[in-house]
């Protein structure tokens, strides 16, 4: 499995062993087979398409792999995952994105000829339709998140684009989810698809927790959230005006965070994501707009300002964290009534448990009345204290040592 140039590079990047829906979809990709491979999310499916894809494409032949992502971080993200095997290939790569800068991107196309393309769905059909991309070019067309890309596309122009794609061309779809498009493809794409989903052989290392708590207190809580052992967080919104109305109010706070939003500049998002994925700040605020397939190491929590809507909504989110077997945490803040209807919208899924603080972590077990009562009284003295060394400063400066005072003139 894999050229010896490839096996080099995963090797640097400590990736000796594939994961399963790597190796379930591997042969039946390098052999030319159009297929759909559904996997739970962080379980390296950009790689499952990427390298038999990349190994299958040939040095000179422009254009010929083409990967559809949602949003420009997502593309981003997954030019630089590909980057290094296709340097190992000695292949070219372009990314073309609506936030980015279309003169140097037709460029790229024109100059460069790259066998390897990147896009979001709106840029790509940009260039397809005034002829920078010929349909003969392309031998792979994969979907990435193809759960979500119909919220991003026009169903109708990929249809039309995979219909008339060459008898030996390939398109595979990749999601974490069942959608219209997955479920549709073969009439839609006028073509067979071998279907291949792991997603019930994937064990996961996320826990699925419920913080009850009331609006008025849910600053208060995120607050003490932040402060949690080993907390990397992204807090996710419904709607982009609730996260904005929320930031103006937490920004009183002593609490670092950073926003994902669409109407920010392309900078400064990249900054936001940066900024979380190095430690500068613990805490992101995004909607799920923003952040579809985002890798962002080491995210310790996932939390849920509202209920989400949908069930794909909230497994979508819960995909930012527990990555690659790692330890990962869901929380869903609300009331009695969330909860109900939470439990009630992934019943055939997750198991939901209630949790509670204790201390710097958070435990299922319920605190009694009498611990919760010293707890309180403890956080209460803090801040008495706080305040009382705060007034004693205060005290101290008022009747402080000046010595331009004494000095006497001559």
């Amino acid at each position: 499995m894999y050229q010896e140039k490839i096996k080099q590079v995963l090797l640097k990047e400590h990736k000796t062993e594939p994961t399963i829906i790597q190796k379930q979809t591997y042969d039946a990709i390098k052999n030319g087979a159009s297929l759909i491979g559904l996997a739970k999310t962080g379980t390296g499916k950009t790689l499952a398409y990427a390298l038999p894809s990349l190994e299958r494409a040939e040095k000179g032949n422009a254009n010929s792999v083409v990967i559809l992502a949602p949003t420009t971080e997502l593309a981003v993200q997954i030019r630089h995952a590909i980057n290094p095997y296709l340097h190992a290939l000695d292949l070219k790569g372009a990314t073309l994105v609506g936030a980015g800068n279309r003169k140097r991107q037709e460029d790229n196309l024109k100059k460069k000829h790259p066998e390897v393309i990147v896009a979001t769905p709106g840029r790509f059909f940009d260039f397809f339709s005034s002829g920078r991309i010929k349909i003969a070019q392309i031998k792979t067309m994969i979907i990435d998140e193809a759960d979500d890309i119909l919220e991003f596309a026009k169903l109708e122009l990929l249809s039309a684009l995979g219909q008339n794609l060459g008898s030996d061309s390939q398109i595979l779809l990749f999601g974490a989810t069942d959608s219209e498009i997955t479920r549709d493809a073969e009439e839609l794409f006028a073509r067979n698809f071998l279907l291949v989903d792991v997603r019930n052989q994937q064990n996961s290392t996320t826990k699925h927790y419920f913080l009850q708590v009331d609006n008025q207190h849910k600053i208060e809580f995120l607050q003490r959230m932040t402060k949690l052992d080993h907390f990397k967080g992204i807090l996710f919104f419904d709607s982009n005006e609730t996260m904005m109305r929320f930031a103006g109010i937490f920004s009183h706070t002593k609490t670092k965070f950073e926003i994902l939003a669409n109407e920010f500049g392309k900078q400064r998002r990249e900054k936001a994501l940066n900024d979380l994925a190095t430690g500068k700040t613990k805490l992101l605020l995004a909607t799920d707009l923003a952040a579809r397939g985002l890798d962002i190491p080491g995210v310790t929590y996932v939390i849920n300002f509202d209920i989400p809507s949908e069930q794909n909504t909230y497994l979508h989110r819960a995909g930012r964290t527990g990555r690659m077997n790692a330890t990962g945490y869901v929380v869903t803040l609300g009331d009695d009534h969330d909860f109900r209807d939470l439990k009630k919208l992934l019943a055939d899924q997750l198991q939901i448990e209630r949790v509670y603080f204790a201390g710097y972590h958070l435990t299922t077990s319920k605190p009694k009345k009498k611990e919760r009562k010293k707890e309180a009284a403890a956080e209460v003295k803090q801040v008495v204290k706080k305040k009382q060394k705060k007034h004693k400063k205060r005290n101290k400066k008022n009747k402080g040592y000046h010595p331009h005072y004494l000095k006497v003139k001559k």
